[in-house]
């Protein structure tokens, strides 16, 4: 079977919460002249409620079958530049979805960075002890991330702007 391109299937971002996916992902659309899909917030508008308010009225299994039905309508759509939320890698699902029908991007970020921006933004799955929660979550998801990513791009250090054009260089 002949490999496909991004230009066919889209990107999609996976990785950390803070990891840059959304900021670096809404860069990278312009740089390749593709429509930029933020998951969570897609999540959000197609529920009416935060994130925070998902995961209290509905859990976290809940949240991930809203997650799951909004990527299967990315998915659906035209090629497009996605940004998933750190956990969409949670179901074996939404790996397959990432894996086979898109061009798939892990943003590597190092667990101390991400937790110092991470502070305070009340993720529901970081709170208490940020920095070893961020740990914990890398540690679950590491082999998943590697799993549906045809890329890894190593974020630290960089900014928005940078990390998109590392992305945008990695997929030629």
């Amino acid at each position: 079977m002949e490999k496909r391109s991004y230009r066919e299937l889209g990107v999609a971002l996976v990785g950390l919460p803070a990891s840059g996916k959304t900021s670096a992902g809404a860069l990278l659309a312009g740089l390749l002249g593709m429509p930029f899909v933020d998951l969570d917030e897609r999540v959000e508008r197609e529920a009416g409620r935060s994130i925070p308010a998902l995961f209290e009225d509905e859990g976290e299994d809940g949240f991930r079958r809203r997650e799951r039905a909004a990527l299967e309508g990315v998915a659906a759509g035209g090629p497009a530049v996605l940004a998933t939320g750190g956990g969409t890698v949670e179901l074996p699902e939404n790996r397959a979805i990432l894996r086979d029908r898109f061009v798939t991007v892990w943003i590597k970020a190092d667990p101390a960075a991400v937790a110092a921006r991470s502070a305070g933004s009340g993720r529901p799955l970081l709170s208490g002890d940020v920095e070893a929660g961020v740990r914990r979550l890398y540690e679950r998801r590491r082999a998943w991330y590697e799993e549906c990513a045809a890329i890894a791009v190593q974020s630290d250090g960089m900014r928005p702007a940078m990390l998109a054009e590392a992305i945008r260089d990695a997929l030629r």
